[in-house]
């Protein structure tokens, strides 16, 4: 007998795929849902995170900022409390669920691409405990992916729940993954925009999973915002914001910004994946104990910087950092040991088995690359602001780096409320990612939907589709034709004769069957003489056929409904005139060049 809660999530599947509650529908309802469920959790894990850093962090030191300050000898226990982290974080990781490691969003795409969609149900709580503790003791790392993860890891739970299809359930992991970035980073469209994006390296998005995104977005942020009050994660003062205004004379210094966070971008990248690597041919370390080697490294880098750097440091998300870049606090020397410090302690805190996201230190990095740049210009033409292209680097360097121009545009755009400056960010943007097409933050995003496992069945019955089968004959030839009066010796000897497997058989009027060498092979266990038995006596008289109109699609479902390998394709004209004879082999080779080209194109 059924339980009362097995009986009630029937009704509620059953009423999520009724026709009455279709697919917009079921879209909107659940999507909204999954919405307001990852805007609490994403209050809840920010709680963690300010929980963790004030207990663990500042209220011992004293330290409430990213950088140290002016070194002393009562900051160098600070150097152990990232390694205590990583050592728990290893601890979570190893034990409950390998899923929480590394930046998170890289997680949910390859469980779009490569799981149908699905994560596990503990992830959820490990994650977010487990970020919460890598950037609360001082790990480099931003909130981004872990949420990411989180979100999509409701949106997965929900669906299996209800045992949704593949497809639902790979479009609600997206829509939690944009509720999350949504909710935490203020940015209810960028959010949305952000997770269908990125899947692919190319400009695609995953179109059918912008409506359920927005839907989640929205109701993310609506509900983070109402319970927290707060609507932009980096807040500029009004007279900072007003100065940040776009000189259209000064567009080729943006061109130039871009190539500087194209070099700078590869540079994060190859560092990151490359420690990465270090870290796992590590086999004598445990893999507990790697996270908190990372984090012992990020400590001693820190309290190495702190002479020379004050309050400006590698702690944390770099939210500091992105406000110093605007506010043009920062010296030139400065921002270049910041850049590659940066780069280097998230590299560290993430890439070592730790958990946490790369999108902050990637603003950061991007803030830092745009005001080095602007300071630079400054001095050659006093009417450059260094803020303006501090906001634009921040955007246009993440955009490059996580192949999301669009959502990174607008996610800058609403995170700080710097709207006047969305033409040279789009440039910036937009050039950036046309000259990093070879590297990606997200190596688990795939160039295209028709690269991703997700489509693979689509692709298959849409590029069929689009091919008729005049299409993959070129200049036709009539195939080996036999009348059906020829005797079995003489088939056999125009069989002989030939390179084909199959072969059509004719009358006086047209065509009455088909035979293939399987067909002879039967026969020669029989006792017969040649002399005596005809083609008509062992041919298929029930001949499957085709037209040079047809689709490749409907073809192959009639050859694999009929059992065939082979059709005669006829006249449209006269059904019985032989045109050419089409074999399973022709539609696979056709279907790899078609897809071949779309590919290269």
């Amino acid at each position: 007998m059924p339980t009362q809660a097995t009986a009630k999530r029937s009704l509620i599947q059953k009423a999520l795929e009724s026709a009455r509650f279709g697919h917009l529908t079921k879209w909107v309802v659940m999507s909204s849902f999954i919405g307001f469920l990852a805007g609490i959790v994403a209050w809840l894990f920010r709680g963690m995170i300010h929980f963790t850093r004030h207990r663990l962090f500042e209220a011992p030191s004293g330290v409430h900022g990213e950088g140290l300050g002016a070194a002393s000898l009562a900051h160098w226990w600070i150097v152990f409390v990232p390694a205590i982290g990583g050592l728990c974080v290893g601890a979570l990781v190893f034990w409950i669920a390998p899923e929480a490691e590394g930046h998170g969003t890289d997680s949910v795409i390859r469980a779009f691409h490569r799981l149908k969609g699905q994560i596990r149900a503990r992830v959820i709580a490990v994650k977010a405990l487990t970020s919460a503790i890598t950037i609360g003791t001082g790990g480099s790392a931003g909130q981004e992916g872990p949420v990411a993860q989180v979100g999509a890891g409701l949106g997965s739970t929900l669906a299996q729940a209800l045992k949704l299809s593949d497809r639902d359930r790979r479009l609600f992991l997206l829509a939690g993954g944009s509720a999350g970035i949504g909710a935490m980073f203020g940015s209810p469209l960028g959010g949305a925009l952000f997770m269908p994006e990125v899947l692919y390296r190319r400009a695609d998005f995953e179109g059918e999973a912008i409506i359920p995104c927005i839907v989640a977005s929205t109701f993310a942020y609506a509900t983070f915002t109402s319970i927290t009050n707060t609507h932009r994660v980096v807040e500029l003062p009004p007279e900072v914001l007003s100065q940040l205004t776009f000189e259209p004379s000064q567009l080729w210094i943006y061109l130039i910004l871009a190539a500087v966070c194209t070099a700078v971008g590869y540079l994060y990248t190859k560092t990151f994946y490359g420690t990465e690597a270090l870290f796992k041919r590590m086999k004598r370390v445990h893999p507990i104990l790697r996270p908190a080697l990372g984090g012992l490294a990020v400590g001693v880098l820190a309290l190495a910087l702190a002479p020379t750097c004050g309050e400006h440091g590698i702690l944390f998300g770099g939210y500091d950092l992105m406000k110093s870049s605007v506010a043009g606090d920062l010296t030139p020397k400065l921002i270049v040991i910041l850049i590659l410090a940066k780069i280097l302690a998230t590299s560290l805190s993430i890439a070592s088995g730790g958990s946490g996201g790369v999108f902050a230190p990637a603003l950061a990095i991007g803030a830092l690359v745009g005001s080095g740049v602007g300071q630079l210009a400054h001095g050659i033409m006093p009417s450059v602001q260094p803020g303006a292209f501090a906001l634009v680097g921040m955007g246009g360097f993440f955009a490059g780096a996580a192949k999301t121009p669009i959502a990174a545009v607008v996610m800058v755009s609403e995170m700080t409320g710097g709207y006047h400056l969305l033409a040279p960010l789009m440039l910036v943007a937009v050039v950036h990612t046309l000259l990093s097409t070879r590297w990606t933050m997200y190596k688990s995003a795939v160039a295209s939907p028709i690269n991703s496992p997700a489509h693979a069945g689509d692709f298959v019955i849409d590029v069929l589709q689009s091919l008729r089968v005049r299409d993959v004959l070129g200049e036709i030839r009539p195939p080996t034709l036999i009348h059906e009066d020829v005797t079995l010796h003489g088939a056999m000897r125009i069989v002989s004769e030939s390179h084909e497997t199959h072969f059509p058989v004719i009358d006086d009027e047209g065509l009455v069957g088909i035979f293939s060498l399987t067909d002879l092979r039967r026969i020669f266990l029989e006792n017969v003489i040649e002399d005596m038995i005809i083609v008509g006596d062992f041919m298929t008289d029930q001949v499957v056929t085709a037209k040079l109109d047809d689709s490749l699609h409907d073809v192959q479902r009639m050859m694999t409904r009929k059992g065939v390998n082979a059709v005669p394709v006829v006249d449209s004209e006269n059904p019985r005139r032989v045109l050419a004879l089409l074999e399973r082999n022709m539609i696979g080779r056709a279907y790899n060049e078609k897809l071949a080209a779309l590919k290269a194109g």
